[in-house]
């Protein structure tokens, strides 16, 4: 339905760039919903003997919300748990992990909805991560609507990226676009003690792909705006596997105020 929505509305897109406000804003009706997309952000590493309990924790999770929840893997350098043979690390999951407080003896796993901390905190152990979606889920507001496709070009190794996002009132946010890769095959250990050179990390932060992991200020109004860009997909990665993942953040506070992830090609 979203996809469906997203396809009547985009119309032609000028540029690489972000197109110029005179040629993107189109008059939409502002649907009537609080429906909103949370993120939970999963601190993780190959070193972590719980980690893939926590992991099974997110997907049960997502298996039960469908499409209100993604899940993004962060393996932050900062950490130990991620350092060794095998390197599923990004600077952009490092700029996260040490802007909500992470440091070289942060326990893993460790989760975080929205990048909203709460009394404080915005590290919480995979047992707390159900109690506070609910609490995420229960906050009753009108939020802003967010809408993505892409198309892979695989010789050039690009994607185009298209972006719609509107509010019901003008609102100061950013537009983040992160690459995230799924099902990549390596080691880790277990909680046995054993390490398992078979297993496949789900949902790993790659790349941020307009600039640090925040995106870039946009202003939202109740006209539909439209971004494009072209990124290059990162040679490490397999375009097959990799999914696009755009967040709506506070200007503010970096909270995620709207997600939306599609396949490559969605």
């Amino acid at each position: 339905m979203r996809k469906l929505f997203l396809y009547m509305v985009i119309g032609l897109l000028c540029s690489c760039e972000v197109i110029k406000e005179e040629d993107r804003l189109i008059p939409v009706p502002t649907p009537v919903t609080n429906s909103r997309t949370h993120v939970l952000l999963e601190y993780t590493g190959f070193r972590c003997v719980n980690c893939p309990t926590a992991a099974q924790t997110a997907q049960a999770l997502q298996e039960l919300y469908g499409e209100q929840l993604i899940v993004v893997a962060l393996h932050p350098a900062s950490n130990p748990f991620t350092q060794g043979l095998y390197d599923y690390t990004c600077p952009e999951a490092d700029s996260l992990y040490l802007y909500m407080g992470g440091t070289a003896t942060t326990p893993f796993p460790a989760g975080n909805i929205d990048l909203q901390a709460t009394d404080n905190r915005y590290f919480y152990d995979y047992n707390e991560w159900s109690g506070e979606l609910i609490r995420a889920m229960q906050q009753d507001t009108i939020w802003p609507y967010l809408g993505v496709t892409t198309e892979t070009d695989i010789e050039q190794q690009t994607i185009d990226v298209e972006v719609l996002a509107y509010s019901e009132k003008a609102l100061d946010t950013r537009l983040a676009i992160w690459l995230v890769e799924d099902s990549i095959h390596g080691a880790q250990a277990m909680p046995d003690g054993s390490v398992n050179t078979d297993y496949y990390h789900r949902h790993v932060l790659r790349a941020a792909l307009n600039g640090c992991p925040w995106g870039e200020p946009i202003l939202l109004q109740n006209t539909a705006s439209q971004y494009k860009y072209t990124m290059p997909i990162p040679a490490r990665c397999n375009a097959a596997n990799c999914h696009i993942v755009a967040l709506l953040l506070d200007q503010d506070n970096y909270r995620i105020l709207q997600a939306y992830e599609t396949n490559l090609d969605d």
